[in-house]
């Protein structure tokens, strides 16, 4: 990602072609920041509010350890990793259409961003950033495998018990047995309804994003393992702050809407000035 010498992001003008871009685009990306928008992000939300909350409930209500707590978000993230790479697979040009539209929705929200602030440039990456699946399907197989197998090799040298003595417990099978049928239901009504309307569905794929999340937890397990000394525990506070980081999150995607409003009611104006002033 380009810098300036400050620090900053470099910084680009908004030219003719990326207002023209933006011009051609808007009306749509406003579109879609609709009542199906909302319920995306709170169905997105709620899996992320499962994924880092049960653990949390499982460690205070049923005393789960650390240990239990990092499988569990393992199990969650593959999952849904390797349900990207199926719906990627099964319905690749909705996901292709998902992409196209998410990164022409984002250049559109880019420039709002600019013109509200009365300015006339904005960070370059933001303006030009594409969509890489194979890249991102790399990035996820080979950070997440990597990040995955070093976590499972700290766990495993640690004291405590095994894997599969972590996964005996009935609390833990239950609860993500119920994350995965979650999973896998979202990912089968996706699929499904693109068979349906192939020509037109859109269906979501965030490819590289848990996989460098998984690589960078590697570090923060291995650290743990290491300043554990002897012991070679993880904290069950440390634990407990990572998957409250995730529940915040989700509570942050879904609050998010509110602030979303301010940039969505700007373009409504803008877009309804433009129509007039064509009339």
């Amino acid at each position: 990602m380009a810098r300036s010498e400050d620090g900053k992001l470099e910084r680009a003008p908004i030219t003719a072609a990326e207002m023209e871009r933006f011009q051609r685009n808007a009306p749509a990306a406003l579109a879609r920041r609709g009542p199906a928008f909302v319920g995306e992000t709170f169905a997105e939300a709620f899996e992320t509010l499962l994924i880092g909350g049960t653990p949390i409930v499982g460690m205070l209500w049923y005393g789960w350890s650390a240990d239990q707590l990092l499988l569990f978000l393992l199990v969650g993230t593959w999952t849904a990793m390797l349900l990207d790479f199926v719906k990627y697979l099964a319905a690749a040009g909705a996901v292709e259409r998902f992409a196209a539209a998410k990164f022409d929705d984002w250049h559109v929200w880019v420039v709002v961003g600019a013109l509200r602030r009365g300015e006339s440039e904005a960070a370059a990456e933001h303006l030009r950033v594409q969509h890489q699946p194979a890249l991102g399907m790399l990035v996820d197989l080979a950070c997440g495998g990597v990040g995955t197998l070093f976590i499972l090799l700290a766990v495993h040298a640690g004291p405590g018990p095994g894997l599969r003595e972590l996964l005996a417990e009935r609390s833990v099978q239950w609860s993500l047995g119920g994350l995965v049928v979650y999973q896998l239901a979202l990912t089968a009504w996706e699929i499904v309804r693109c068979r349906r309307w192939p020509e037109t569905c859109v269906a979501k794929a965030t490819l590289g994003i848990r996989g460098l999340g998984l690589f960078l937890l590697m570090f923060l397990v291995v650290m743990l393992r290491e300043q554990a000394g002897e012991t070679g525990e993880i904290s069950r506070g440390v634990m407990l702050t990572v998957n409250g980081l995730i529940v915040a999150l989700a509570v942050f995607n879904v609050v998010g809407l509110m602030w979303l409003r301010g940039e969505t009611r700007w373009l409504r104006e803008y877009l309804e000035e433009r129509r007039r002033a064509a009339r």
